[in-house]
């Protein structure tokens, strides 16, 4: 990443390139801005993990800028062919990883092979080289509708199959919850690229779009109950609480097949529950970028919070900004939802621009919403890198513009006019 912004800022003071403030480019900038606000407002005292926090979102905006320098529209043109290629390369490595520490050789890029997993037991993790499961899981949930969307415009060959059964084993392999997000992200895209028209305007297909709207809440519904509620007998429940699966007491109990299963709350209600506490106690000004660790490990001091969870963290993109950085991490979130929306939605409707390629980018921020809910995501370097792809996308002036270069996007285009 050091070398990609070395080399945007250079490219920038050798060409003097146009740049046309977008809506994204203001949440990039708010972002950062919530983080040193944060870091000076806290309710709690400055701490170097705060500082640390704060310095990587500054990096993380360094690469959406760096991606804003040197995007051009052939870049943009290849940019989900390559990142499906290194996707798969990960997803690869990660199922390498996995084979290799189920056999007995246990590794970096896989977990333990006696990593419990809820409902269907134990097994090793695929995770290559990224920080854990999630993140590899979910680097390959944006990879997929990106690669299946660039391959339809430029030619779907034979080799690209295998590249999609790569991405999807390796989804699978993490045995993550992030990868029930894909349904998601296909039903949106799959809505999103039917588009008749209408005079000069684009319409998306009205039938189409409330499969995609059912089929989205139905995910939604069953990814957040799922990863605050696990159903398991009880006599199961010690093991999950030390493995820091479930914690606390019993939601409900029922009999079923001579056996007394329990609806356990997870080590996510906990944690969010954390996060509540940090918003009504420090509000305005929140915790401090990172605090809510700190935070929450009082609350355990107290007897507030479950002994026996050592992993804390907010584990969400919704109220993590909110806890630790208070009313300005708030404005901050807003502001990217907003601005990433309606980023979409301009792209959606944006005539020269391949319909398949702007509607895995509404796939891709569906699945975002869903995944947010109980992941952090906002830390994530992936969704800034296309955060800063859809931007130059809608920005003509700049060296990424966004509306032209593409000789299959100007014949799909022609072709739909004759239509």
């Amino acid at each position: 990443m050091i070398a990609l912004v070395a080399t945007s800022a250079a490219m920038w003071v050798r060409s003097r390139m146009a740049w046309r403030f977008t809506m994204a480019d203001a949440a990039a900038v708010g972002w950062v801005a919530a983080n040193l606000l944060g870091l000076v407002w806290s309710s709690e005292p400055r701490s170097p993990v705060g500082l640390v926090e704060t310095l990587g979102a500054a990096s993380l905006i360094s690469l959406y800028v760096a991606v804003r320098v040197t995007a051009t529209p052939t870049r943009l043109d290849r940019f989900g062919t390559w990142f499906g290629y290194s996707a798969a390369c990960a997803a690869g490595i990660g199922i390498a990883g996995s084979v290799a520490a189920m056999s007995g050789w246990p590794s970096r890029l896989a977990t333990d092979a006696m990593t419990p997993i809820p409902y269907l037991g134990v097994a090793a993790r695929a995770q290559a080289f990224t920080a854990g499961p999630q993140m590899l899981a979910s680097i390959l949930l944006m990879s997929i509708p990106l690669f299946v969307a660039a391959r339809v415009t430029h030619g779907w060959r034979r080799r690209d199959a295998a590249v999609i059964i790569v991405l999807v084993i390796g989804l699978g392999a993490t045995f993550s919850k992030t990868a029930l997000c894909l349904a998601a992200a296909l039903i949106v895209m799959w809505a999103s690229a039917e588009r008749p028209r209408t005079g000069q305007h684009l319409r998306l297909s009205r039938p189409r779009v409330w499969i995609a709207v059912t089929m989205w809440l139905l995910t939604a519904g069953v990814f957040a109950l799922g990863s605050h509620v696990m159903l398991l007998r009880e006599a199961a429940v010690p093991n999950m609480i030390s493995a820091e699966l479930v914690a606390g007491s019993p939601l409900a109990s029922f009999h079923w097949r001579h056996d007394v299963w329990v609806a356990m709350p997870t080590t996510y209600v906990f944690n969010k529950q954390a996060s509540l506490v940090a918003i009504s106690q420090a509000w305005p000004a929140g915790v401090g970028p990172a605090g809510q660790e700190a935070f929450t490990q009082g609350l355990q001091r107290e007897g507030r919070f479950p002994a026996s969870i050592s992993l804390i963290t907010p584990h969400s993109t919704y109220l993590k900004p909110v806890a630790e950085l208070g009313a300005a991490g708030l404005a901050a979130l807003l502001l990217i939802l907003v601005t990433g929306g309606a980023t979409i939605v301009r792209l959606v409707r944006q005539p020269t621009l391949s319909r398949w390629e702007a509607a895995a980018y509404a796939g891709v921020g569906a699945a975002f919403l869903i995944e947010a809910i109980s992941t952090d995501l906002l830390n994530c370097r992936h969704y800034w890198l296309l955060l800063g792809v859809m931007a130059a996308r809608l920005d003509p002036e700049a060296h990424g513009g966004g509306t032209g270069g593409s000789r299959h996007v100007r014949a799909e285009t022609a072709a739909a006019r004759l239509g």
